[in-house]
């Protein structure tokens, strides 16, 4: 048994447990990180181009950038929590420059809104390790741990390459596991299975915004690579016609038309009219869409290719656990989430960025056991069924369609759902709507 004791425990690896490390260090706090893979390569943001809410402190650019996204949020956001990120986005971005290339932006200034993930992932980690952060790579968590007085005291797993249990003890623990795409072949997401949701729930704390995890990413039909150069396509069937779908102006309908598209048969796109400095960007920011096509000798802008949607589920849906204040406190006592295992419904509101469910519930409590890389594999299951659990019971408390959440025998807002929507429970699932406050609905 390999034992540990620290005073913060992050339990993940990739973007958010890089930040939330990187913080606690600066703050004073001896930290350990536990990764399920490499902290570094494993999750979404390795394989992609992240973009962050890059807005100068100006005047009024930060109010307008608020306002705009207030738009799309459907009534579930808050401009406090927008401009706290917009700030600490500002000063935080600029502090990895003595381990990520920034490139210029043409203007003879620093582009940092968009960065390279893999480079991007190695920077935090190196920048973390330079503050003394421990990192313990191939350390999966499997349960939380609870102290006399009920607050979490730490956590428990299996080193995987070492073949042995470890225990922590720390002083607060953070969930960074990123969300859960239940394993559908979207790029870096396989080890995405919803834990930290697991974990979360069985301490008692409650989800948020479950109901909104209906998100697709648009890919070639035979490799998902998370990325956007179909904001310029246009979208013809397999007879050659081209299909009327709407623009990215309007993603709600852009996705759904698609969705119809595909039940009809193969879809394909076609990037001749995407903007000129598109294939530049794709190739600085996202190398690994480009190198994809060329592989296969095609052309990504001059050729038609077959496309298909990869689901999302909560990594780019906007559920996760229920934050209660500032500091990213669940309502847990010392436990804390950050990233994709918290919700983003402060920030993106309602857009972001059943029957079977319940049966894979009981099979996975009921007979999925083990021990070691077994017990591992068993946990991943029964989060990945849990997590559709929630995500299921929040869709079906949520009578309306709302942002990325689309009923259609509910197809209208009803002013009366313009509340958060609460989920928890293990063998029962609950759902509640908790009002918002004046400051949360922008009023």
């Amino acid at each position: 048994m390999h034992e540990i004791t620290t005073d913060v425990l992050i339990i993940g690896g990739g973007m958010a447990a890089g930040w939330a490390a990187i913080s606690a260090a600066k703050a004073g706090a001896s930290v350990v990180v536990v990764d399920k893979g490499f902290m570094g390569t494993s999750g979404v943001t390795a394989p992609a181009g992240p973009n962050h809410w890059w807005v100068p402190p100006e005047e009024g650019r930060r109010e307008a950038a608020v306002r705009k996204r207030l738009e799309t949020a459907f009534g579930l956001a808050d401009p406090v929590w927008m401009h706290r990120i917009i700030d600490i986005t500002w000063q935080s971005i600029p502090e990895l420059a003595p381990w990520y290339p920034f490139s210029g932006d043409g203007r003879g200034g620093v582009f940092r809104s968009g960065l390279r993930g893999p480079e991007y992932l190695r920077a935090l980690r190196c920048y973390a390790l330079s503050l003394g952060v421990t990192i313990l790579d191939h350390y999966p968590a499997l349960e939380l741990l609870a102290g006399t007085d009920g607050a979490i005291a730490g956590a428990a797993g299996y080193a995987r390459l070492l073949g042995r249990p470890w225990r922590a003890y720390a002083g607060a623990v953070i969930l960074a596991t990123g969300g859960c795409a239940f394993r559908s072949g979207l790029l870096g997401s396989y080890s995405n299975t919803g834990d930290g949701y697991l974990m979360g729930v069985e301490a008692g704390a409650e989800l948020s915004g479950m109901e909104f995890c209906v998100s697709y990413s648009i890919s070639p039909s035979w490799l998902c690579t998370r990325t956007l150069p179909y904001t310029g396509a246009r979208f013809f069937n397999s007879q050659g016609d081209q299909l009327e779908i709407p623009g990215w102006d309007r993603p709600r309908d852009y996705l759904c038309a698609l969705a119809t598209a595909f039940q009809d048969g193969a879809v394909y796109a076609d990037l001749h009219e995407a903007p000129a400095q598109l294939p530049a960007v794709i190739r600085e920011i996202q190398p690994a869409t480009v190198a994809a096509f060329e592989r296969r000798g095609l052309n990504m802008f001059r050729d038609r290719f077959e496309v298909s949607l990869f689901g999302e589920g909560t990594i780019r849906g906007v559920g996760g656990l229920r934050i209660v204040d500032t500091g990213c406190a669940t309502s847990v006592p010392g436990l804390y989430a950050a990233g994709d295992a918290a919700t983003r419904e402060h920030i993106a509101g309602a857009t972001s960025g059943g029957g079977a469910q319940n049966a894979a519930w009981v099979e996975a409590r009921d007979h999925l056991h083990g021990e070691g890389l077994d017990a591992v594999a068993a946990r991943e299951t029964a989060a990945m069924a849990a997590t559709a659990r929630w995500c299921n019971a929040a869709a079906r408390t949520r009578c309306e369609s709302r942002g990325m959440h689309v009923r259609v025998d509910y197809p209208d807002i009803n002013a009366d759902y313009e509340q958060h929507l609460l989920t928890t429970g293990l063998e029962s699932v609950h759902t509640n709507l908790e009002s918002l406050s004046a400051a949360e609905s922008g009023s």
